[in-house]
């Protein structure tokens, strides 16, 4: 029987960032880019009962923003993004997923890949 170590195997996250630096960042915009996600902030207590996608759908769009928000790390400042994400590397987790939740998906990837993904690369 072949064994693997804790070292052969990947440990995995996915981490949600809403990440731009426009000259004048709105922070409204931010958090409104994470409204498309919000059935995954739905509570276990709150998704429970719920068995019709179109009543899950109303419920999602029924949460505050901030419920919403929480799932993610908002900023325009790449050091409030890479603060957070070090405690991840720092617990052992080497396989680093970041899903970006606007429609310009080109612009977070190359925005990540300048800002954000050196930083945490040099955290590991």
């Amino acid at each position: 029987r072949n064994s693997r170590s804790l070292t052969d195997i990947d440990r995995m996250i996915e981490i949600k960032i809403s990440y731009d630096t426009d000259t004048d960042p709105d922070p409204e915009l931010a958090l409104e880019n994470t409204r498309f996600w919000a059935p995954l902030s739905l509570t276990p207590e709150q998704k429970h009962s719920i068995e019709d996608p179109i009543e899950m759908e109303a419920a999602a769009d029924a949460l505050p923003i901030e419920q919403v928000a929480k799932r993610w790390i908002i900023s325009s400042d790449s050091d409030e993004v890479v603060a957070p994400v070090k405690p991840y590397i720092d617990a052992g987790l080497n396989h680093l997923v970041f899903h970006g939740p606007g429609h310009d998906q080109k612009c977070f990837v190359e925005l990540f890949e300048r800002d954000i993904a050196p930083r945490i690369r040099a955290l590991g």
